[in-house]
């Protein structure tokens, strides 16, 4: 009987994803609710443990089998895992989230940036034996987020900033960007920027069609691009563009054997996913273009607080051995 849990929440721009893990690495539970992007530190540390005690009433056990909570965040982290700034979260400014939630469970929290803990995430889903030495993660929600593994190690820079793919320039006379620059990867390939390009080419086209046609161009992004709606494609088409041009780009730069996408946009799934892998092997270097694979991340939208909760396992069993309470549920298997 297992007994030895770990907490995965994964803090995105749209939706959290919160599982309750068990040390076989079944998924024993899990929530998904909308983020509260105006919430405070202190309000997200009650909410997180909110999260965790939902988890645990769903499959009867309690808080003392929790050996440890990895936690995903939509922004900056610090190499001391702080989380420095973030668009997603503008006003949180050097936050110790970490050491706030710990302080509040009474056990070993980590904390790192979202994009991160899905490449962690992905990875933990593949073999040992054949996992890759370089692993490019991006996804694509309510903003871009990115992050690279090197022999499964997170690349973080001296300041906390390597990785952050989202915000490569893709038109140096392109579209303003959140982060004060322009042209970034951010500004095309983002759900949010994908549909607000949709309005726009929808508002400019509904002022040459009747007025049915006009009111049929407010259908939601997704539905539109299935019924063929032609501005619809075409955000669509200089989305997956911009993220072409930003893969190739790191393709030739780091060699990865992988490229994972996830993130919302990323479930549009091969609509997505063919063109940009038939693109990036045409445009990158020959030997790194038949190498690299473009792939949707392992466990969808919960592959961020899979790998928030896999990295809490490895935190918990280094610091808090104990003998836990006995526990039952079932669940399924994460890879």
């Amino acid at each position: 009987m297992d007994n030895r849990l770990t907490v995965g929440i994964d803090v995105g721009g749209t939706k959290t994803a919160a599982v309750l893990i068990s040390s076989t690495k079944k998924i024993l539970a899990e929530i998904t609710e909308p983020t509260n992007r105006s919430a405070s530190p202190e309000q997200s540390v009650e909410h997180s443990e909110a999260l965790i005690d939902r988890l645990l009433r769903e499959t009867h056990h309690v808080r003392r089998s929790v050996e440890a909570v990895g936690v995903g965040l939509p922004g900056l982290i610090a190499p001391d895992r702080t989380f420095r700034d973030s668009i997603i979260l503008p006003t949180w400014l050097n936050v110790d989230f970490q050491s706030l939630l710990q302080q509040r469970l009474g056990v070993p929290v980590i904390v790192d940036n979202d994009t991160t803990m899905a490449a962690l995430g992905h990875m933990a889903s593949i073999p040992p034996s054949e996992r890759p030495r370089c692993l490019v993660c991006l996804t694509l929600g309510t903003g871009v987020g990115g992050a690279v593994l090197l022999n499964g190690i997170p690349l973080r820079g001296i300041d906390g900033t390597a990785g952050q793919i989202g915000h490569i320039t893709v038109d140096p006379a392109g579209r303003n960007c959140d982060c004060g620059s322009a042209g970034c990867l951010n500004s095309y390939a983002s759900g949010t920027a994908i549909t607000a390009r949709y309005a726009e080419l929808s508002a400019e086209g509904s002022t040459l069609e009747a007025a049915p046609e006009a009111a049929a161009k407010k259908a939601d992004f997704r539905e539109a691009l299935h019924m063929g709606d032609p501005q619809a494609q075409q955000a669509l088409t200089e989305a997956t563009t911009a993220l072409i041009v930003a893969i190739s780009n790191m393709v030739n730069v780091l060699n990865p054997e992988v490229v994972v996408l996830g993130g919302g946009v990323a479930g549009l799934g091969s609509t997505l996913i063919d063109p940009v892998q038939r693109e990036v092997s045409r445009r990158s270097f020959p030997a790194p273009a038949r190498r690299v694979r473009v792939c949707l991340a392992s466990h969808g939208p919960l592959t961020g607080a899979i790998g928030a909760a896999a990295t809490a396992a490895e935190l918990g069993s280094t610091r808090r051995p104990h003998n836990l309470s006995n526990s039952h549920s079932a669940g399924r298997e994460t890879q």
